[in-house]
């Protein structure tokens, strides 16, 4: 691999050498012009260049906006050119020149990259939605994704969770398919790349986000769910500047969940401790005293275990640094960044340095050449929080004891214990952030990224532009459990490990050929057809092993790992995937008849090594028409009439592919292991064998997604109020859906058999509210409504069931969510609850069995809850739904939905002289969240030692209760229990001792409304004017501070209403979307910060 990456740089760099020859000068006669550039204000300009029109003769203006050029006598104009401002060209008419540059500002001149190429917004015929870099700049934000949140209408962005290296889920329009991958392709100039989480926001010029088929079609079987293309900054010719762009940021845990106070958990745990009798009551008196102390409980503040595992002193940072400069011919930019986002847990952050190097070079005036090289090396430390038993619970901040006894000290006598309740009450003594430390976890990843061009000027009308690219990504995670956790209990209480490594290579060659002519002025023709190759190459290697030293380190185990020492007992595993290469043919033509009628037509031709021969290739067309009927002469009395500037409709229909499937599908797929089953090799070390028990089938083909879209985009006034509306409706047919089957060593095989259907409408407005001179106030919303469908799943199949493992094999009714025909994905499956059982349904308590006698016509739980008590009054109760007296699997119906009615955002940007401001909210509305923490921590979960906390609705004057507080004993009588917990004194609750140890029961109760309006950010910044940074030689100098997750309005009770699955980055995810369970908690921050210009 280092081979080849050198083999490509000497190649890259000698290729560089040859195209960067020195162009002809002739001599001629020339004089000498001097001048000034100033935008609208009068501020003298930095950075401009200025040249003479159609030659190679300029230079860029001075710190005050001054020029002085050498032209040829002969020379009649120059041309100034800006970024974010319109070219402007002046006669020379005298020895000096003033040109006023206008700002750019009109949403029709908008450029929009489109896909192998750029269009202007006017001439847009596809659904693309767009987001300026500067408009980035203005808010600190770690990553590209995290910057789209609530901007564009139909893209959904959800954090997973709070934690430093949080992974941002998209989703355009919904998403079609039901077991593949629904990420949208993400392009980062030009290349294909996996995420863009890790693309430093400075580094952004434009996203463009391409939402239908005639927009994702040129992408083919990559486009199905949308396009994310991210293009950077460009080289900057011109004097060379230094811009510093860095800030300062600081967190807190945004929400602390309430809980009982230590009065109200020491008086539970002893009335739970009171149904085991005396060694029930011996243990809880160990721990907390006897019962006619409790009343001093009342005086105990309680441990804040939430503040000891989430209050870490936190400080983030990031430090930015550009440099850009060059000729009118060569041009280079260098960006480099360094971000560090501490985490709210001890020991916890994600430390990313990205360099980004941009270099074009005109080697003459039909051949230009561009290389970009991008370096990422991101390094996350701390074991995080997760919903499997491999680190330290978010839950376990809540269920922690609200006290440690009477004056701190326990009353145990340890001799009275078994050695795991001693160890079990040893480690109760420690801190949840020092049980975080007996986790140790490092994750790194590297991507080296290396593109170049050459665009050749064939004719005036005719480019031909070839593109290479190479890419070689590395991931490592390395997982260590200690002495004390639950994994090592499992292997004779010594320490594991277990360490990952992922290898990825792509490379990328791409060909266009672009003709566009126009005909008798009317007549606008534009033709792209193109060619690409793209291969993909990964290795994966996993390393596990048990029974290590507790006096080695964890980077002393994976340093003798890592060298093959026999320190432990390893497993090693291997897999060299099958290469993945993608072989395209592609063609767009664009016509354009008097700026009125438009129309687009696309096509493209994919062959894939992820199917059999026979359906390796996949056709993908898309047609758009577009009617600018602002330019019908019909309409010159009605746009004055109504201040109409623009009035557009658009109608499109495509189709494209996904192609986001395993690479093992059609074959067989091996890997190579050390353990002992059935293979090929060496059965005595290691040897090669069957990776999966998935039966391939070689009939695979491409998923299909069909879309169509009606859109409206209209301005008015001058563009200062403009907007579209669009309706859509995608197909997604032939989804690879998993189902079992009956064959010898197989269990499952895959076929295209399914079929979903998204349709909405989407609204976006821009308005320009106020720009004056000193003052401006613009103004943004969108908003977008999706409907999702399955239409079909299989033959004889309407109906899957996943589950999404929040608890593992406690949770009874394992697979809690629905994927069925005529619902959409995201169906919570559960029982319905129904209050708790009173007096009213039983006739008697039996004294000898210690039971209670249900009346006739009761339904009966049956063990259903595994409840520790009994069915008595006050256990929780459930619907009978089909009436036959018992509760059981039969009685569960679809208690959820985690689709959303709809989704969107709004925001304000403002400025008064030096001061800008901006406020960005976002919304989602009318789904449902699955709150797994709620019950998790609403009654003694995977415990039955008398130590767990609940939450504080949990408290006596709530719940149902058994304990009379003037005897201290347990009431069991049905009058008495009345009395206490029902009529005038009913219960809100059941008694938390309704569910036994280690199982839960997901149930209507915990579903719950997570529709939310978030405050985003605010920022409040301000500009030192020219006239005073220009006396230290700064274009720009500007401060500001930043609020984030400042505030969100919700019902939901949770930590924050934004979840999305409790089983990261698992094949299942995408099923069982919505859970509540263990994940980091979301922080509120501050930010201070400062950009500086050169």
């Amino acid at each position: 691999m280092q081979k080849t990456i050198n083999n490509f740089l000497s190649l890259f760099f000698i290729s560089l050498l040859l195209l960067c020859g020195h162009t002809p000068i002739y001599a001629q006669q020339k004089k000498e012009i001097k001048g000034t550039v100033v935008d609208a204000s009068g501020e003298g300009l930095i950075g401009v260049s200025v040249a003479v029109t159609g030659a190679s003769v300029g230079t860029v203006t001075d710190l005050d906006g001054n020029f002085t050029l050498s032209v040829p006598t002969t020379a009649k104009t120059l041309e100034a050119k800006y970024i974010g401002m319109k070219n402007q060209t002046v006669p020379i008419t005298g020895d000096h020149i003033r040109i006023v540059m206008e700002d750019n500002s009109s949403e029709l001149d908008e450029v929009v990259v489109i896909g192998y190429g750029t269009v202007k917004r006017r001439d847009l015929t596809g659904s693309v939605v767009s987001v300026q870099g500067e408009t980035l700049a203005k808010v600190p934000v770690t990553s590209a994704a995290e910057a789209l949140t609530g901007r564009l209408a139909g893209v959904q962005i959800t954090s997973t969770d709070g934690s430093p290296d949080a992974e941002m889920i998209i989703r355009v329009r919904g998403g079609g398919s039901v077991t593949g991958d629904n990420s949208p392709l993400y392009i980062v100039d030009g290349f294909p790349v996996s995420n863009i989480n890790d693309i430093a926001s400075a580094d952004i010029q434009t996203i463009d986000v391409l939402k239908d088929a005639s927009s994702t079609a040129i992408y083919g079987s990559q486009g199905a769910n949308g396009v994310v293309i991210i293009t950077t900054k460009s080289a900057k010719g011109g004097k060379t500047s230094v811009s510093y762009n860095g800030y300062l940021q600081s967190k807190k845990l945004s929400k602390k969940m309430k809980v009982l106070n230590p009065y109200e958990y020491v008086m539970w745990n002893y009335e739970l401790a009171l149904f085991d009798g005396d060694d029930g009551l011996k243990n809880v008196t160990q721990r907390y005293g006897y019962y006619d102390d409790y009343d001093l409980y009342k005086y105990q503040d309680g441990i804040d275990w939430q503040e000891d595992m989430f209050g870490a002193s936190v400080l983030s940072y990031q430090h930015n640094v550009s440099i850009n400069g060059g000729s009118d011919k060569t041009k280079f930019g260098l960006s480099a960044t360094w971000n560090k986002n501490g985490g709210l847990m001890p020991n916890n952050d994600y430390e990313r340095i990205n360099v980004n190097f941009k270099l074009s070079h005109e080697i003459s005036k039909t051949l230009r050449f561009s290389a970009n090289a991008r370096v990422i090396d991101t390094e996350t430390n701390g074991s995080g929080t997760s919903g499997s038993t491999y680190k330290v619970r978010t839950t376990s901040a809540v269920n922690s004891p609200a006290t440690l006894g009477l004056d701190g000290v326990k009353i145990v006598d340890p001799g009275s214990m078994t050695d795991e309740e001693y160890q079990e009450w040893l480690n109760s003594n420690v801190s949840l952030s020092e049980q975080a430390s007996w986790y140790w976890q490092r994750k790194n990843e590297k991507t080296y990224n290396f593109t170049g061009s050459l665009d050749w000027d064939i004719l005036k009308s005719l480019t031909y532009r070839i593109e290479a690219g190479y890419e070689y990504r590395f991931d490592e995670k390395k997982n260590w459990w200690g002495e004390h956790t639950s994994n090592a209990s499992y292997v004779g209480g010594l320490p594991l490990a277990e360490w990952t490594k992922t290898n990825r290579t792509t490379l990328r060659v791409a060909n266009t050929l672009s003709w566009n002519q126009t005909f008798n002025k009317d007549h606008k023709v534009d033709v792209m057809v193109g060619q690409e190759i793209v291969s993909k190459r990964s290795n994966y290697n996993y390393m596990y092993g048990t029974h290590f030293s507790v006096d080695f380190s964890p980077e002393k185990v994976f340093a003798n790992m890592s060298s093959g020492a026999s320190i432990g007992t390893k497993s090693i595993k291997s897999y060299i995937n099958r290469d993945d290469n993608l072989a395209s043919f592609f063609g767009r033509a664009g016509y354009n008849y008097k700026e009125r009628y438009l129309a687009t037509l696309t096509l493209r031709a994919d062959g894939s090594t992820k199917f059999a021969k026979g359906n390796q290739w996949g056709y993908f067309p898309a047609g758009a028409l577009a009617w600018r009927v602002i330019e019908e002469p019909f309409m010159e009395g009605i746009k004055n009439s109504l201040a109409l500037s623009n009035l557009k409709l658009r109608v499109s229909y495509g189709e494209a592919g996904n192609n986001r499937i395993g690479d093992a599908l059609f074959e067989p797929n091996y890997g190579l292991f050390d353990t002992k089953t059935y293979g090929l090799g060496d059965r005595q070390n290691t040897y090669y064998a069957s990776a999966n028990k998935q039966l391939p089938n070689p009939d695979l083909k491409w998923e299909t997604t069909i879309t169509r879209n009606l859109a409206l985009d209209f301005g008015l006034w001058g563009e200062r109020l403009n907007g579209s509306i669009e309706f859509y409706k995608n197909t997604a047919k032939d989804l690879l859906i998993e189902r079992p089957i009956v064959a010898p060593g197989y269990e499952t095989t895959v076929e295209n058999t399914a079929q979903t259907t998204n349709k909405g409408f989407e609204v976006t407005l821009n308005g320009f509210i106020i720009n004056k001179k000193d003052f401006y106030l613009n103004a943004n919303f969108n908003i977008g409504f999706n409907k999702s469908n399955v239409d079909k799943i299989a033959k004889g199949i309407s109906l899957m069931e996943f589950g999404s493992g929040w608890a593992g094999t406690d949770l009874k009714g394992s697979n809690d969510y629905h994927v069925m025909v005529g619902k959409p994905v995201g169906q919570i499956y559960g029982w319905v609850t129904d209050g708790y059982y009173t007096t009213n349904d039983f006739t008697s308590y039996d004294e000898s069995s210690k039971t209670y006698i249900l009346k006739d016509g009761v339904a009966d739980l049956k063990g259903l809850t595994g409840s520790r008590i009994g069915v008595r009054p006050g256990t929780i109760k459930f619907k009978d739904l089909d009436g036959n007296g018992i509760i059981d699997d039969n009685d569960r119906t679809i208690i959820g939905d985690t689709n959303p009615d709809f989704t969107g955002g709004f925001g304000i940007n403002a400025g008064y002289k030096g001061f800008d401001f901006t406020m960005m909210f976002n919304f989602v509305y009318g789904n449902d969240i699955y709150n797994a923490n709620k019950i998790a921590t609403s009654q003694q979960y995977r415990t039955s030692n008398y130590q767990s906390n609940l939450l504080s609705f949990m408290n006596s004057n709530n719940r149902y209760s058994y304990l009379d507080r003037n005897t201290g004993t347990l009431v069991t009588d049905l009058a008495t229990l009345a009395e206490m917990n029902e009529g005038a004194n009913a219960k809100q609750y059941w008694s938390p001792a309704s569910f036994g140890n280690a199982t839960v029961v997901p149930h209507s109760w915990a579903i719950e409304d997570g529709s939310f309006l978030r405050l985003q950010n605010v920022t409040l910044g301000y500009t030192l004017p020219k006239t005073i940074t220009r006396k230290f030689m700064c274009e720009q100098f500007r401060i500001y501070c930043t609020l984030n997750n400042v505030w969100v309005w919700t019902k939901y009770s949770g930590y924050d209403p934004e979840v999305y699955s409790p089983i990261r980055g698992s094949s299942s995810s995408n099923l069982t979307p919505g859970v509540d369970y263990s994940a980091y908690p979301k922080s509120f921050s501050y930010t201070f910060g400062v950009n500086l210009t050169f």
